[in-house]
Formats: structure tokens, C-alpha cells, sequence
């Protein structure tokens, strides 16, 4: 058999005090971290308190992309409170509200700590067309949009939501009346025809949705209900250019184009004009 030598008691000590050693040595280490540790979170804490991380005005929002939306109006628009610590802005939360009070499609914000700001990247909503009050010409028991303005897709929007900019104070020149809710979905497939017409077309009524009319360069057209054809009608109003030269100082009172086959021109003649006779 194999014979353990005995351990001696001076062997017993060094190993009792080498593992207090240890023991001091793991606690020291442990204390340092915890300490190195609060004084780091104080540190932050600290200086994410100090002024120099808080937003105080507006002035400190930069604004990007905007193009008919002022840069004040949309600072204006972002639900903060003055002082506001950069740390406790939510940056989704402010892009979701920004959208919901300002006619923009997309809206991205982001925090910058040196220096101390916010940035907002937006993508506006263009208006494309100025929605005029109703008339009273208006017998549909729907009530059709109300004033303001309207983009390519479809999306209305107040004009006071707009605050313009000094270099894109210009409205849209096309008007639209008498829009009702329940047509607004065709808005975007008109448009993308309307805005593509040879002739120049300046207003759009359709407070009669039997009858949809347009204003344009050569007079008032009756398209009558909106349907695919629109094309086809422009297309054979286009060929109807010549048509003022044709009249011999007739006026158009408008065009018919609801048959595009076969269109047809209402005119009024001049009132005759009486010679005067030379009794010389």
C-alpha cells in the first residue's frame, strides 16, 4: 500500500492563511467593482441631469426634408415640455404624435448629445389640389369635403395645417369642388389622368356625381360619370383644340364629351351687330 505522508502543521498554516489571503483579496475585488459601479451610475446620472443635456426651446429641434411646412411650425408641433432631458424623449412616441398633428407621410426623430438636439427627418404630404367650400348647388344627401387641400392620394387636409413657407407660399392652382367622401377613393386615379391632360385644365366640380365637370382652357366640359374612359374623353378634347378658330366668334357654352365617340359642342351665336346707314 501506498503510504500518506502525514501534513504538517506549518503546512496547515500556510494553506489556511494563503486561502484567507484569497478570501480578502476576492472581497476587495468585489467592494472595488461595486464602488467603480455607483460611481459610474452617479456619474451618468449626473451629467444627464446637468443643463447641458436638456432641451430648452424649439431652437434646438432641426428640422430636415421639410419643403411647404415652415421649420417653426413643425417645432411647434412636437409635444415637449421646456426643460426636457434628452434621456427621457422617446423618439418613437414623438414621430407617432408629429404625424397625427401635421400633413406628413413619414417622420423620423433621433437624439444628438453633443451638442444637445433633437433631429426630425419628415417627408411632407403635397397638396395637389385647392378643395373649395360647397356651393349651394349641392343636393346630395352627402356633405362633400369641406375647404382645404387634397394630395395625390387622396388625403385631405386643413389649410391651416399648412404654415407655409415664404418660398412655397403658392397654393396649388387646380381647384376641386364638391368632392363627396364616398368618391374620394377614384381621387387618386383621376388625378394621375387629370394632371397628364394636353389641355390645361384649371378646376374639377363634382358636386354632381352623375355629371362630373372640368374648366379648362377651351371651356366647360361634361364628362358625365366618372369612369375609366376620362382618357379616352381628354384624348378626344385634345383633338377639339382648334375648335375656338372653328366658331367664327361663336361662344362655347360647353362641351359634351359624356360619349367621347360622339362629342358635342353647345354655343351661343354673337348678337348681330346693326349697321349704321350714311344718310349722306
Amino acid at each position: 500500500m501506498t503510504e500518506v505522508s502525514p501534513v504538517s502543521r506549518d503546512q496547515l498554516r500556510s494553506r489556511r492563511q494563503s486561502l484567507r489571503r484569497r478570501r480578502r483579496l476576492h472581497i476587495g475585488q468585489s467592494l472595488w467593482r461595486f464602488l467603480a459601479l455607483s460611481g459610474l451610475t452617479a456619474a451618468i446620472f449626473w451629467g444627464t441631469t446637468r443643463p447641458i443635456w436638456l432641451i430648452h426651446s424649439p431652437a434646438q429641434i432641426k428640422i430636415t426634408g421639410n419643403q411647404l411646412l415652415s421649420e417653426t411650425a413643425l417645432q411647434s408641433l412636437m409635444p415637449l415640455d421646456y426643460p426636457q432631458s434628452l434621456l427621457e424623449v422617446q423618439p418613437e412616441l414623438l414621430a407617432q404624435q408629429l404625424r397625427q398633428r401635421a400633413p406628413i407621410v413619414r417622420a423620423e426623430v433621433t437624439r444628438q448629445f453633443l451638442p444637445p438636439r433633437l433631429n426630425v427627418q419628415v417627408q411632407e404630404r403635397v397638396p395637389v389640389a385647392v378643395v373649395l367650400s360647397p356651393g349651394a348647388e349641392n343636393s346630395s344627401d352627402h356633405t362633400p369635403l369641406q375647404a382645404g387641400l387634397i394630395d395625390a392620394e387622396g388625403a385631405w387636409m386643413p389649410i391651416s395645417s399648412f404654415w407655409l413657407t415664404e418660398a412655397s407660399a403658392n397654393l396649388p392652382a387646380l381647384r376641386l369642388r364638391g368632392l363627396q367622401p364616398q368618391y374620394q377613393r377614384y381621387w387618386p386615379q383621376l388625378y394621375n389622368t387629370i394632371r397628364t391632360s394636353p389641355v390645361a385644365i384649371r378646376e374639377i366640380d363634382w358636386h354632381d356625381p352623375s355629371n362630373l365637370i372640368l374648366h379648362t382652357d377651351l371651356g366647360v366640359v361634361y364628362l358625365g360619370p366618372y369612369t375609366p374612359d376620362l382618357e379616352q374623353q381628354l384624348a378626344t378634347l385634345d383633338q377639339m383644340r382648334n375648335l375656338p378658330n372653328q366658331l367664327a366668334g361663336s361662344k362655347v357654352t360647353h362641351i359634351d364629351l359624356s360619349n367621347p365617340d360622339n362629342p358635342s359642342v353647345a354655343i351661343t351665336n354673337p348678337p348681330p351687330q346693326s349697321s349704321n346707314s350714311d344718310d349722306n
